[in-house]
């Protein structure tokens, strides 16, 4: 992790310090030959930081104590740096009277931070001269590297007489390794999974054998050696003398890739490719193979297999977990004591099946995980042994008890795609650990915190590396965006992230504090944190102030994140810990509160101005927040979440001046509550003006009441507005990079000149009287829409119809007044999804032979009128789930005798 951390900073001080800093802070003036000697000093050691990170994994306590240092020296480096800068910047807006005091002051400050660069260059120059006593080497194949792909080296002789599962996926290779059309074939899944054991299974079939007349497996790893692999498969094609073994190893590569080809030329040949990493290793060995040469490929790596299918025509198989039937038949093969015990001990048996099937949720139908389980039963012949095992199951799969592969642990096996990460990705990816297990992650959410973090520029580049993590199976992905190429949701295998949490813990990237877990459960969780803690999540069901606070007595500010989640709880004063949190933690960059309310009033905390390196803030649901001005401070803020504080804002200048602002959550004052009648009613009414926040991408909750609508004309990267609108809307100017448009209206007025300025939107979700729908208004790139309340009285279904690229589409409470609806030949050519809800007039429903042709979600819910299921719907064969929800009894889908794959769902009220 110090290559990461180091990498990322040398990046950042090569640059522009922080981006949009002003001239005086960017060059740091009289500190800036000090930044450089630290620079400098950094640049020299990181070629030796990746064997360092090697041997600190590797178990090498005195490196890894030497790897905490560097890495403490790099992240102190950079506060000083950047609270310097956020200090000159904020010196620099201030007036004339006051800029000219700061001048005396500057002096005094520049000693100050040029003598704490000065230390910390110091450190890291002892550091770098102690690098020859622990033997670190720089940058290249190290001891460590050699030993792990000896340890995983792979062999196609080797039989598994347990294999269990796979039938579809031996099928599908088998059929595509046979057919001459296709041509590579590959094997792609997260760490653990089976794909070498599946590659050997098809590798030894029968079908396969007949087939091809020569067979090659050869294995690559992530130390790939072209030339080694090239002499390797020659080798296996050749079995030459010594003396033709010599001449071999003394071609070039080039020779090597024409002997290769020329030989293969000759054959009907199988070539197995284990455990390909990157791109450029096929790219260098494709070369070597002939067109007829057939290839099997596993991979952990996605763009490995989709790079190499693309160019021949190939096929991609990615295997699925175990399910519970499989996992217990591979389990009890495995656990070989079992088979005895069935026969002398039925009673025992039963018990011990029992435990078996408890301790298998822990593996997550991963086969590794139910390998190893299964190996450290085998040597447990009695019930109690079993008991003693269930009661530490978790750890000690994923530590297992040996040296070699066969018994290593889950997690050593998983963290070899961990330890191949570019740097980049690595702080990525331990970021994960903030999340508690089987939680579904908002996407957006989660880039926008790694940008808050530093670890990206922006929340594209967020993007691309979290989908970086998705090619290499150690993110899932959850649910879907509407918008093709995206996803709304993720998630982690349990055991991934137990790697997460292992590793982010091991390398001090982030202590996990779950007050929630019970006691014994894994993973060492529960321990408060006593050493120098940069990032904190913490997790808990009790009095979250008392765990807290006394982590404030940790005062030397290095604090950058600090997550809190809990079962909802109600702080009884947010003061008791926000004011301790502000006034020790701030170097914080995220501040995010999830589930908690401070069930109080009037909370006023202007100490949260100090936390001037704040980049997200989430704040508790709070009944009446007041916005101190000292937050005008904020200048880095970037995502602000008010969206749960149904408060109000009398203070426009503390918003106005967050100029960095990206992502802005405003409260919802909902119609008729105290809060919003003291907006109205106000003495000194105020008026938001967002007009400056060029910045802008994401707006909710624009609220025509207090936001002035002009202002949105002036919000040119604006992408995603929630609107609740109180007036009059007219039609706004240069609205063309809105993609996402939620507008709530209690007024009945004319939103046609509002919605006719949005004609490039791509999702709209309208709760607005409408009465009639226009084609001419609506946004030809939609792929998303969805109806509330818009009283429309003809049938919305022909308009929609001709929507080219609409995927989604939902039709909810009063947004249809008619009582017919038709869908009309060839119309809705894209339509994934259609709901139906709440309809109270709809008697009937036609849909025409061609409609909906990629229908694959249907939903009807409470339509209390229409008595008969569309015959049209039996034609679309694309369906595979129909939800029937409060239907009337008579109301049941049909399908042809020959169909019948649709998932339905029916609820009869």
């Amino acid at each position: 992790m110090a290559e990461a951390i180091v990498s990322f900073l040398l990046e950042k001080l090569g640059g522009p310090f922080i981006e949009g800093a002003t001239a005086e802070a960017k060059f740091l003036f009289g500190a800036r030959d000090k930044v450089d000697a630290a620079k400098l000093e950094l640049t020299m050691m990181r070629g030796f930081l990746k064997d360092a990170d090697a041997k600190a994994r590797g178990g090498d306590e005195r490196v890894r104590i030497w790897v905490q240092e560097i890495t403490d020296a790099a992240y102190d480096l950079d506060d000083v740096v950047a609270t310097f800068v956020l200090k000159e910047e904020a010196a620099a807006t201030k007036g004339m009277v006051l800029r000219f005091a700061c001048l005396f002051k500057r002096p005094i400050e520049l000693h100050k931070v040029g003598s704490k660069i000065d230390g910390i260059s110091n450190r890291i120059s002892k550091l770098n001269q102690s690098l020859r006593t622990y033997a670190v080497k720089m940058s290249g194949e190290s001891s460590s590297n050699q030993r792990l792909k000896d340890l995983r080296q792979t062999y196609a002789h080797v039989p598994d007489h347990d294999f269990v599962g796979f039938g579809k996926n031996i099928k599908d290779l088998v059929k595509h390794l046979t057919n001459p059309a296709s041509g590579v074939v590959s094997i792609c899944g997260m760490g653990g999974l089976g794909k070498t054991t599946l590659a050997r299974e098809v590798y030894r079939r029968r079908e396969v054998k007949t087939h091809f007349n020569c067979f090659v497996w050869v294995y690559v790893s992530q130390q790939f050696q072209p030339k080694e692999i090239l002499e390797e498969i020659l080798f296996h094609l050749l079995s030459p003398s010594d003396n033709r073994r010599k001449e071999i190893k003394e071609m070039s590569k080039n020779a090597l890739v024409t002997e290769l080809y020329q030989e293969l030329e000759e054959k009907k040949c199988l070539v197995v490719l284990d455990d390909v990493w990157t791109i450029d290793a096929w790219d260098i060995l494709k070369a070597a193979f002939p067109e007829k040469t057939k290839i099997l490929i596993t991979t952990r790596i996605k763009d490995v297999t989709e790079h190499a299918k693309k160019e021949r025509r190939g096929f991609v198989c990615e295997p699925q977990t175990l399910t519970d039937e499989e996992s217990w038949e591979l389990l009890e093969k495995k656990a070989y004591s079992l088979h005895s015990i069935e026969a002398t001990n039925q009673s025992d048996y039963k018990e011990m099946k029992k435990l078996g099937k408890e301790m298998l949720k822990h593996c997550g139908g991963l086969p590794l995980a139910v390998v190893v389980l299964g190996g450290l039963l085998s040597e447990k012949q009695t019930l109690v042994e079993w008991e003693t095992l269930h009661e530490n199951v978790k750890e000690l799969i994923n530590k297992g008890q040996s040296i070699d592969e066969q018994h290593q642990g889950v997690l050593w096996v998983l963290g070899i795609s961990y330890d191949e990460l570019p740097y980049q990705l690595k702080p990525c990816f331990l970021h994960l650990a903030n999340f508690p297990e089987d939680y579904e992650i908002n996407v957006k959410e989660l880039c926008r915190l790694w940008t808050a973090e530093g670890f990206v520029l922006n929340d594209n580049e967020a993007h691309k590396c979290l989908m970086a993590l998705v090619h290499r199976g150690m993110v899932q992905v959850g649910k879907r965006s509407s918008i093709v190429g995206r996803i709304k949701t993720c998630r982690m295998h349990d055991l991934m992230r137990d790697l997460s949490l292992e590793k982010a813990r091991n390398e001090n990237f982030l202590s996990f504090i779950n007050f929630q877990e019970a006691e014994g459960s894994g993973l060492s969780t529960q321990v408060m944190p006593t050493s120098k803690v940069r990032r904190l999540a913490v997790h808990s069901n009790d009095d979250i102030v008392s765990e807290l606070l006394p982590l404030t007595n940790n005062r030397d500010g290095c604090l950058r994140s600090l997550i809190c989640s809990s079962s909802y709880q109600v702080l009884p004063n947010p003061r008791d810990l926000l004011k301790p949190l502000f006034n020790c933690f701030y170097m914080l960059r995220v501040l995010k509160f999830e589930n908690m309310s401070t069930g109080f009033r009037n909370v006023y905390l202007k100490e949260i101005g100090r936390l001037i390196h704040l980049r997200f803030l989430s704040l508790p649901i709070c009944f009446d927040f007041r916005l101190p001005s000292s937050m005008a401070n904020l200048r880095r803020l970037q995502t602000l979440y008010l969206r749960k504080t149904f408060g109000y804002m009398p203070m426009n200048i503390v918003i106005s001046k967050l100029d960095h602002l990206r992502h802005l959550y405003l409260p919802s004052i909902g119609p008729g509550t105290s809060l919003h009648q003291r907006c109205v009613q106000s003495v000194k009414p105020f008026e938001l003006r967002l007009g400056n926040l060029k910045s802008l991408e994401t707006l909710v909750n624009f609220d025509t009441e207090y936001c002035n609508l002009d202002d949105l004309s002036q919000l040119n990267k604006l992408t995603k507005l929630g609107i609740i609108a109180r007036k009059g809307l007219g039609e706004i100017e240069d609205a063309s990079n809105l993609q996402s448009l939620n507008l709530l209206t209690p007024d009945t007025g004319n939103i046609v000149p509002f919605l006719s300025s949005y004609l490039r939107i791509q999702k709209l979700r309208l709760n607005a009287s409408l009465v009639s729908l226009q084609e001419h208004i609506l946004s030809p790139n939609l792929v998303k829409v969805t109806l509330i309340s818009t009283r429309l009285v003809d049938d919305p279904m022909p308009i929609f119809g001709k929507l080219s690229k609409l995927r989604i589409l939902t039709l909810g409470n009063r947004s249809y007044f008619g009582k017919k609806m038709v869908c009309c030949k060839d119309s809705f050519p894209q339509l994934e999804s259609l709901s139906i809800q709440d309809l109270e007039n709809l008697e009937e429903w036609s849909v025409e032979e061609g409609t909906l042709s990629k229908l694959c979600h249907l939903k009807i819910q409470n339509c209390p009128k229409l008595k008969s299921y569309p015959d049209g719907l039996r034609n679309i064969t694309t369906l595979k789930e129909i939800e029937i929800i409060k239907m009337s009894e008579g109301f049941k889908p049909s399908f042809d005798q020959e169909g019948g794959d649709e998932d339905c769902h029916n609820e009869i009220e």
